[in-house]
């Protein structure tokens, strides 16, 4: 089984932009774990006996893709206007 470590779950929530607890940390080591147990029993499954499954779609059964018109402005409810853009946080 694949192991994960709190560094590498507090550098996950730095990159999604959360602050984890010591509580949390532990709680999702454990979750992850308990993911990638999962994952590995999954490995384990001999497919050379399973049949490949063949999905056909005719194109006619897809819905139309109508275009139609849109009257109005669609930035009219953004914040941060200016010259007809919508102004975005500034990236440094």
């Amino acid at each position: 089984m694949s192991m994960i470590s709190k560094d590498e779950i507090r550098h996950l929530g730095w990159l999604s932009r959360l602050e984890l607890t010591d509580e949390e940390l532990t709680k999702y080591e454990f979750q992850i774990r308990e993911i990638i147990g999962y994952l590995d029993k999954l490995d384990t499954i001999s497919l050379e006996e399973v049949e490949t499954v063949r999905l056909r779609r005719e194109v006619s059964g897809l819905r139309q893709d109508c275009v139609e018109p849109f009257e109005g402005d669609a930035l009219e409810s953004a914040k941060n206007r200016k010259d007809g853009f919508i102004k975005g946080p500034r990236i440094i």
